[in-house]
């Protein structure tokens, strides 16, 4: 099993970003962009509450950059 850098451990320290994590594992052919993620958080986890295209896009530029993405 792989080893998580620092930057990792602080990018899955949000829970929303965690949820985009697991959704991506679940089915990796899942599109990412900020719209379709915030439609499968909709529907998965009504206990995030309502997030905005603009906050998905933030925390799914963070998982990028941390390297637990797949470039956009």
């Amino acid at each position: 099993m792989a080893r998580l850098d620092t930057d990792q451990l602080h990018a899955l320290a949000h829970p929303i970003r965690i949820r985009i994590v697991a959704l991506f594992t679940e089915d990796t052919d899942r599109a990412l962009t900020p719209k379709a993620v915030v439609r499968a958080l909709a529907v998965e986890a009504a206990d995030l509450g309502r997030l905005s295209i603009s906050q998905v896009a933030y925390h799914l530029a963070r998982l990028r950059d941390a390297r637990l993405l797949p470039a956009g």
